[in-house]
C-alpha cells in the first residue's frame, strides 16, 4: 500500500471514489485495482485538502460558485478531472439539495463513452414508487432492517403494460418486460434510474476489504445496454459477489436480523424479570390470603423466605437463579418492597371493587369502628351494591381508616373523604348509610348519619337489623328473673372455662358473647341441653379442690339448683331457638329490606299467637322443666305454690290459685309482652322512601289498591327523581296479578322481569336492593383484624394492614383468578422505575 494511503480517512475516502466515479467498463487508463485508482487520480492523503490542490483549484472554486477552470485537453487526465469534480461537488453540495438528485453533478455524474451514452437520472420524477430500487443505490449501509426487508419482499416492479419506450428515448433499444420473469427474482427495473439492477447486489454489496475491482452495471448504476442483456445477466449471475449477495439475502430473510435479535433478547430479559417478580408476588399473596406472618425475628427468616425455598425446591429455576446469582441491590426481598407489594395487592382488589360500584345504579356505605391490639381506633368501611354482571347483591369490605378522633365529626369526615377520594359520586349514587345504634353514629342531630345526610340528601340511615334484634334480647333483662338467670349462666360458663381441668368435666361451651349473636343463641341451647351434667360437676367441685374453687362452685350450684332458674333457662332456650335462624338469616349478604321485614313479621305473628294462648306455653315450659328437675334430683316440688306474703318488695306478688297460674303471670306473659313490644318498636316501618320502595314487591302490592300504590310511588318519584314510575306502577301491579309464587321471590328475582318494559321500576328496585340491612360485612373484618394485628405484629403500618386485610377478606376473589390478579399487581409494580427491566 502506498505511504500516502496509510491515512485512514484518506483510505476510506478513496473507497467511496470507486462507488462514485461511474467509469465506463472500457476505460483504458484506470486500473480496476483500488490502489491503482488512487495512484492514477493522484488524490492527496487528506480528503479535506482536495479543494486546496493547485491543479484543481479552479474546480473547487467552481463548486463554490467561482469560475471553473477549463477541462484538460489531455485525454489521460479526463477521468482524473471528472472524478475530482464529482467528489468536490458532492462534498460541497449546496444546502437544500436533494439527496436523490444528481443535478449538482451535471453531465459529469457518470463518464460516458461512445459505446454507452451519458445517462443522467431524471430527478424531476417524483411520482416513483417508494420501493423503487433505484432510489437506494449506494445506501445499503444506511437502510434499516425493516426497510431492507421491505425492499427484498416488495420491490417495485412495472406492470406488463408499462411504457418502457418512454424511458428509452435516448437509447436504441427499450427494456423488455419478459426479462424480469426470465431472471427472476434478482433482476429489478428502476423507473427512477431508467435501467435494470440486481436487487440482491444493491442491498448486499460486496465488502470493500474483500473485493478487488470496480463495481459497475446492475449494482451502482443501471444496466442500459439492452441488446447484450442476456450475456451480461448470465455473466453477472456467475460472479462471486452476486452469489454472496444471494446467500446474504436468503440468510437475512431466513434468520432474525441483529436489531430484532436485540429486541428478542431484551424481551427475553424482561420476561425473565417478570417471572421473578411474579414468583415473589405469588409468595406474598399466599401469606396475605392465609393470614400468615411474612417475616421472622431476623432478616432472611420467616414464612416468606421458606416459601421462596419451597418454590425453588419445586423447580422454579428462574427464582433460584435470581436469589443465588442476581444483583444484591435488586433482590426485591427487602421489607420496603414487601410493604409496597402488599399495598399494591390491596389497591388492585379495591380498584376492582370500586370499578364495579361505579357501574352500579346505586350503592350504600357500611361502617363500624373497633380498636386493634395496639389501641388504634380503626374504622371499617364497606360498600353494598347490585352486581349486574353476576346478577347478585354484593357487600364488599374496602379497607380500614385510622381514626384520629372518636367524635361524630371525625368519623363523618373520614367516610366523606373516602367517598370523595375514590370518586364514587356519592351525591347521586349513594342511597344509604348502614351503622350501629350508638349515639355517635345514629344521633338524629349531631350523629355521623345526620352530618352525612345534610351533604348527601338521597342517602338514608339504616340501623343494623342484627343490632336491633340483639337489643330486643337485651331488653328482656328488665325482668329480674331473666336478668338473674342470664348472669348466673354466664358466671357458670366462665367458671369452667377458666381452668383446663374444669373444662374436661363438662362439654365444650362457648362464652356467652354479647357481640357474636349467633354464638350467643347457640351457647344458651348447649347449656340447657347439658344442664344436668353441669350441675353434677358443680356439686363435685364444691366438695373437692382448693377453697376458692369449692366456694365458687357451691355458690353457683346453689343459684342454679332452683325451680325458678330451671324454668327461666327453659323459657329462654325455647325462644332463643326461635330467634337463632332469624339471626343467621339477617347476616346473609343477599338479604334485602323486604326479606328482613318479612322475617320480623313472621316472628311477631308467632309471638302474638303464643301471647294469645299463654296457658299452652306455660304448660309446655313446666313440662320441660319437670323433666330437667327429675334428672338433677331437685328437692323443691315444681308443682307447689311459691311462698306469697302480704307485702312483697323484691318480686311481684302475683295472685294465683295454682303454680301454673303463678308462673304464667309472673314469668311467661311478661316475657312475651317484652319481646313483642321491643320488636314492634325497633322494627317499626317508618314513613320513608325506603319503605315506599318495598311496596314494589309483589308480596306488598297484592294487598294494596291502585290508588294507594300510585300515592306511594309519588314519594319515590320525587325523592329518587324517577318521574315515569307513576305511569309504570299500574301496569307493574297488573303484571304480577295472580302470578303463582310471586310473594316468595326476592327483589333480585323480580328485577329480571322489569329490565325491558319498566325502566324506572328497574332503577327503583336496584335502589331497593342496595339499601343496607345489617353491618355484618364490616364486622366480619374485625375478625380478620384480630388475626392480622397480633401482639407480635402490633407495630404494623396502616398501608401494610390494609393490604393484608384486603387479601385476607377477599381471598376468594384472588384465588378465583390468580393469574389475572398477579398480572395486575406486576403491571402496577413495574410502573415505577426499577433496577431490573420490566418493560
Amino acid at each position: 500500500m502506498p505511504s500516502k494511503l496509510k491515512n485512514k480517512r484518506g483510505w476510506n475516502f478513496i473507497r467511496s471514489v470507486a462507488s462514485t466515479l461511474n467509469l465506463p467498463d472500457d476505460c483504458e487508463k484506470i486500473s480496476s485495482d483500488t490502489e491503482s485508482l488512487a495512484s492514477t487520480l493522484n488524490l492527496p492523503d487528506d480528503c479535506e485538502k482536495i479543494s486546496s490542490d493547485t491543479e484543481y483549484k479552479g474546480v473547487a472554486k467552481g463548486g463554490q460558485g467561482g469560475a471553473a477552470a477549463p477541462p484538460p485537453k489531455d485525454s489521460k487526465k479526463v477521468a482524473k478531472y471528472n472524478a475530482t469534480k464529482v467528489l468536490i461537488l458532492k462534498r460541497k453540495k449546496p444546502e437544500g439539495a436533494s439527496s436523490d438528485s444528481d443535478d449538482s453533478v451535471g453531465d459529469l455524474a457518470r463518464p460516458s463513452t461512445s459505446k454507452e451514452p451519458n445517462l443522467v437520472p431524471d430527478s424531476s420524477i417524483n411520482d416513483c414508487n417508494k420501493n423503487d430500487i433505484g432510489k437506494f443505490i449506494g445506501q445499503a449501509s444506511m437502510l434499516s432492517t425493516e426497510m431492507k426487508k421491505e425492499l427484498l419482499e416488495n420491490t417495485w416492479s412495472p406492470s406488463a403494460t408499462y411504457d418502457f419506450a418512454e424511458d428509452a428515448k435516448h437509447l436504441k433499444r427499450k427494456f423488455n418486460y419478459s426479462w424480469l420473469e426470465t431472471y427472476s427474482p434478482w433482476l429489478a427495473y428502476s423507473r427512477h434510474q431508467k435501467g435494470a439492477f440486481c436487487k440482491y447486489c444493491t442491498l448486499f454489496p460486496p465488502n470493500p476489504n474483500s473485493f478487488r475491482g470496480v463495481l459497475g452495471s446492475f449494482i451502482i448504476r443501471p444496466f442500459c445496454k439492452f441488446k447484450d442483456i442476456h450475456e451480461h445477466c448470465k455473466k453477472h449471475m456467475e460472479t462471486h459477489f452476486h452469489k454472496m449477495a444471494l446467500e446474504a439475502a436468503k440468510s437475512f430473510l431466513g434468520s432474525v436480523p441483529v436489531d430484532l435479535q436485540l429486541n428478542k433478547y431484551s424481551r427475553g430479559i424482561i420476561e425473565e424479570n417478570r417471572k421473578i417478580i411474579t414468583s415473589i408476588i405469588s409468595c406474598i399473596t399466599f401469606c396475605g390470603s392465609h393470614d400468615l406472618a411474612l417475616r421472622g425475628k431476623h432478616y432472611g427468616e420467616g414464612i416468606l423466605e421458606d416459601l421462596y425455598k419451597l418454590r425453588i425446591d419445586a423447580g422454579d429455576l428462574v427464582l433460584k437463579k435470581h436469589i443465588e446469582h442476581g444483583k444484591k441491590n435488586a433482590s426485591y426481598r427487602s421489607i420496603d418492597i414487601q410493604n409496597e407489594i402488599i399495598a399494591i395487592c390491596g389497591d388492585v382488589i379495591k380498584a376492582d371493587i370500586v370499578k364495579k360500584v361505579k357501574e352500579a345504579e346505586a350503592y350504600s356505605v357500611l361502617a363500624d369502628e373497633t380498636a386493634d391490639i395496639s389501641g388504634t381506633e380503626q374504622l371499617s368501611i364497606g360498600l353494598r351494591y347490585f352486581d349486574e354482571e353476576a346478577n347478585e347483591v354484593q357487600e364488599m369490605f374496602v379497607g380500614f381508616v385510622e381514626l384520629k378522633g372518636l367524635d361524630a365529626k371525625s368519623i363523618a369526615y373520614c367516610i366523606d373523604e373516602f367517598l370523595t377520594k375514590e370518586d364514587l359520586n356519592p351525591a347521586d349514587k349513594c342511597v344509604g348509610f348502614g351503622f350501629d345504634g350508638c349515639s355517635t353514629m345514629s344521633g338524629k342531630d349531631g350523629g355521623v348519619q345526620a352530618i352525612l345526610r345534610k351533604k348527601y340528601t338521597k342517602a338514608l340511615f339504616f340501623h343494623c337489623s342484627s343490632h336491633k334484634l340483639n337489643l330486643v334480647i337485651n331488653d328482656l333483662n328488665i325482668l329480674p328473673e331473666i336478668r338473674n338467670t342470664m348472669g348466673t349462666t354466664k358466671d357458670i360458663i366462665n367458671f369452667f372455662r377458666e381452668s383446663v381441668l374444669r373444662r374436661k368435666l363438662v362439654p365444650n361451651i362457648a362464652r356467652l358473647c354479647e357481640t357474636r349473636w349467633s354464638e350467643k343463641h347457640k351457647t344458651i341451647r348447649v347449656f340447657k341441653e347439658n344442664f344436668p351434667v353441669i350441675l353434677e360437676a358443680l356439686e363435685n367441685l364444691s366438695r373437692e379442690g382448693n377453697s376458692a374453687t369449692r366456694k365458687n362452685a357451691f355458690q353457683l350450684h346453689a343459684a342454679a339448683f332452683k325451680i325458678s332458674f330451671i324454668l327461666c333457662i327453659t323459657l329462654i332456650a325455647k325462644y332463643s331457638a326461635l330467634l337463632e335462624p332469624v339471626v343467621n338469616a339477617l347476616q346473609s349478604i343477599a338479604l334485602d329490606v323486604v326479606k328482613a321485614s318479612q322475617h320480623v313479621k313472621r316472628i311477631l305473628q308467632l309471638l302474638k299467637s303464643h301471647r294469645d294462648n299463654p296457658e299452652r306455653v306455660t304448660d309446655e315450659i313446666i313440662k320441660d322443666a319437670t323433666v330437667v328437675a327429675e334428672k338433677v334430683a331437685l328437692e323443691e316440688d315444681i308443682t307447689s305454690m311459691p311462698r306469697i306474703v302480704g307485702k312483697q318488695r323484691h318480686r311481684s306478688n302475683h295472685p294465683a290459685e295454682s303454680p301454673s297460674e303463678f308462673w304464667k303471670r309472673s314469668l311467661i306473659i311478661p316475657y312475651l309482652d317484652s319481646v313483642i313490644t321491643s320488636l314492634e318498636t325497633r322494627f317499626a316501618e317508618e314513613n320513608t322512601p325506603s319503605f315506599a320502595l318495598s311496596k314494589l314487591h309483589p308480596a306488598q302490592m297484592q294487598t294494596m289498591s291502585v290508588e294507594n300504590l300510585t300515592e306511594t310511588c309519588e314519594t319515590i318519584a320525587q325523592f329518587y327523581n324517577l318521574p315515569n314510575i307513576k305511569i309504570e306502577v299500574e301496569l307493574w301491579q297488573q303484571f304480577w296479578h295472580n302470578k303463582p309464587n310471586s310473594t316468595d321471590q326476592t327483589v333480585v328475582d323480580i328485577l329480571k322481569e322489569a329490565k325491558t318494559f319498566f325502566p324506572d321500576t328497574e332503577k327503583a328496585l336496584k335502589i331497593l336492593i342496595a339499601l343496607p340491612c345489617t353491618t355484618c360485612t364490616v364486622e366480619r373484618s374485625f375478625s380478620s383484624l384480630r388475626r392480622l394485628k397480633t401482639w407480635l405484629r402490633s407495630t404494623m403500618s396502616e398501608n401494610r394492614l390494609n393490604g393484608l386485610a384486603m387479601m385476607s377478606v377477599h381471598r376468594k376473589l384472588i384465588h378465583g383468578n390468580l393469574q389475572d390478579f398477579n398480572n395486575k399487581v406486576v403491571e402496577k409494580f413495574t410502573m415505577n422505575p426499577r433496577k431490573l427491566y420490566f418493560n
